[in-house]
């Protein structure tokens, strides 16, 4: 059984990042349209509405694969809208998408192995000049790699190519490959879609633990049960806007919300 979310946002909790006024149209369409809102340190924060309400789109301002037309993103205080997404990556923001993009044509440990940021290896002066240095980094890597394999039930899967694993292993990867990066805040668009209850309740329980272990949660999803059992805070977006915050529980006795997302029903 997996234990409920918090209740909510804590007194004096320190707001890791800060969403304010994002834009973002495609011609006469307003994906993101102002869009507001903060994520606390420490918490497993879900962002919901209905389809075409700007999740994805605002996910992807904030990782920086789409570049704001107005609004303001702050991570950890530091302004990151319009960044590159390694730049972004680069301050330990990191995200996985709808659709699992695993390398296919490599091996389950060499997926995790390149995920690590700011490798020696990758640069041709450690591998001439510090062999060593760069080798005592990559057992070190090898070592964390196989535990976090371990962590999330891939082990034996190691030797595997990406590519041959099924859907919900491919899930599993793509959570284990962001842990490797050491995430401050991860991004998790539609972690739960496509799998099964069981490897649902799996994922949601690595979420728990990461979010103990230090890791704040950012998480676009659909399965209103699971944002109910595991997150402190949901963000309601709709038309490209935020309509609502809270716990789902308040949420659930929000009109607005109830009109435009819990009941299908128009804004």
């Amino acid at each position: 059984m997996i234990a409920a979310g918090g209740n909510g946002r804590s007194p004096g909790a320190r707001t890791l990042l800060s969403v304010e006024g994002l834009v973002r149209h495609f011609g006469g369409v307003r994906a993101v349209d102002g869009a507001s809102f903060t994520i606390e340190e420490g918490t497993i924060s879900a962002l919901i509405g209905p389809n075409g309400s700007g999740k994805t789109t605002t996910v992807n301002l904030i990782a920086g694969a789409l570049r704001p037309q107005a609004g303001r993103v702050a991570f950890d205080g530091v302004d990151i809208a319009g960044r590159l997404p390694h730049q972004v990556a680069g301050h330990r923001l990191i995200r996985t998408f709808q659709i699992s993009r695993e390398f296919a044509a490599m091996t389950v440990l060499e997926n995790l192995m390149v995920s690590p940021l700011h490798q020696s290896g990758e640069r041709l002066w450690n591998v001439l000049f510090r062999p060593g240095r760069y080798r005592a980094e990559e057992r070190a890597h090898l070592e964390q790699a196989l535990a976090v394999l371990d962590e999330f039930g891939l082990y034996a899967k190691r030797d595997d190519y990406a590519g041959n694993l099924s859907g919900g292993q491919k899930r599993l990867l793509e959570l284990a490959r962001a842990v490797m990066a050491e995430p401050r805040l991860l991004l998790l668009d539609e972690p739960m879609a496509g799998i099964n209850p069981a490897l649902t309740d799996r994922v949601a329980e690595h979420v728990l633990r990461l979010r103990d272990a230090g890791v704040t949660f950012l998480l676009v999803e659909h399965n209103l049960e699971i944002v109910e059992r595991i997150c402190d805070h949901v963000v309601v977006l709709a038309l490209g806007s935020t309509l609502a915050t809270g716990t789902m529980a308040e949420l659930r006795q929000d009109e607005a919300v109830v009109r435009a997302y819990l009941t299908g029903g128009g804004a």
